[in-house]
């Protein structure tokens, strides 16, 4: 049924004119909003919040007897708060400027235990990435995906190399790192130390006190190059008194980027992770996120769809199917205005 329903919803959402391949993409930067995915996940509240199968009273001793969910655990969402319950993620989609316009394309309930505990499912970022390759194939007019922060540079690296912008927030606590340097010779000779810092590159400067301070570097241009894997560059431009250079750089994981460092026995660099295509902190980086916001709406109309906000269902299989149901009443709501819409337009 999730797999069916995916597919149907795929479809009603192409049939909408979304993720449309024969429409003109415009910017990498700015993509229209209906080429755009948004997702998240979610803790559903089980009917029961008792942990235990059998409690005892202190006082008097008896022993009382409880249901428990067999796949809820506690798990920390965003701002550190704990939940109870199972957790689900959604991707979706809508159209610009058009209310009640969502369209579910794809659910799934995901691991929040330790892979021992919960061998069935996958973990988060694993469930997106393959969720996402799946919704491409489908929907070649997919432009962008964007998510939270539990998306790290591992799991953007294969949908940038698909072809697609990824964003999400920067994480915090990544440290400068240094890129490279830029060099000019001729009479005019300068050299530009170039470092990665919050999701987009920066020149290191010094104060007359010796201070490091860094300065970020305006990115002209999101360029695509295909081949077999997409490649994608920033454009920038480096300031300087002998006059302004324009400089590109890779913002996708390249072959030398996934060599192992024999001194750390890692990757030498995760580029996806202090790189990105969008840098965050910018007017194009405040629009993706404010897209992603739609996630949340979605999950908020879906606890409040359920007295005490808790899913009428024991087990993350019962839960999702729930959500499934849930999912076709959004969607039904969805395609009932848009032909309201387009009787109204005819």
């Amino acid at each position: 049924m999730r797999d069916t329903s995916r597919d149907l919803w795929i479809r009603q959402a192409l049939t909408m004119g979304m993720m449309e391949e024969s429409r003109s993409r415009g910017s990498w930067i700015y993509p229209e909003r209906d080429q755009v995915i948004h997702g998240d996940a979610t803790v559903a509240a089980p009917p029961s919040t008792q942990t235990r199968h059998e409690t005892v009273d202190k006082e008097t001793g008896e022993v009382r007897h409880h249901r428990v969910d067999p796949d809820a655990s506690y798990t920390t969402e965003g701002g550190g708060r704990r939940v109870y319950g199972n957790k689900f993620l959604s991707l979706a989609i809508r159209l610009g400027a058009t209310p009640h316009s969502r369209v579910i394309l794809a659910l799934e309930a995901v691991r929040h235990k330790s892979a021992k505990r919960d061998p069935e499912r996958e973990d988060e970022g694993t469930a997106v990435v393959r969720l996402v390759h799946y919704l491409m194939s489908k929907a070649p007019g997919i432009r962008a995906f964007t998510y939270d922060t539990a998306l790290r540079g591992v799991h953007r690296a294969p949908l940038i190399a698909d072809g697609i912008v990824v964003f999400t927030p920067h994480h915090g606590g990544l440290e400068p790192h240094a890129l490279e340097r830029y060099e000019k010779s001729g009479k005019r000779r300068c050299s530009h130390d170039l470092y990665a810092v919050e999701g987009r590159v920066c020149e290191r400067r010094f104060t007359v006190d010796g201070n490091t301070y860094y300065i970020p570097l305006l990115v002209e241009e999101l360029e695509r190059r295909k081949q077999k894997t997409s490649r994608f560059y920033h454009r920038l431009v480096i300031p300087c008194s002998h006059g302004d250079h324009t400089f590109r750089i890779r913002v996708d994981e390249t072959k030398e980027d996934r060599e192992i460092d024999p001194s750390t026995k890692r990757q030498r660099f995760n580029r996806a992770e202090h790189l990105r295509q969008i840098p965050p902190d910018t007017p194009a980086g405040r629009r993706f996120k404010g897209f992603r916001q739609d996630s949340e709406s979605n999950h908020s109309r879906f606890d409040q769809c359920y007295p005490h906000k808790r899913a009428p269902a024991y087990g993350a299989n019962a839960g999702l199917l729930i959500y499934i149901g849930y999912a076709w009443v959004n969607n039904s709501i969805t395609r009932g205005l848009a032909r309201r819409h387009y009787d109204l337009a005819a």
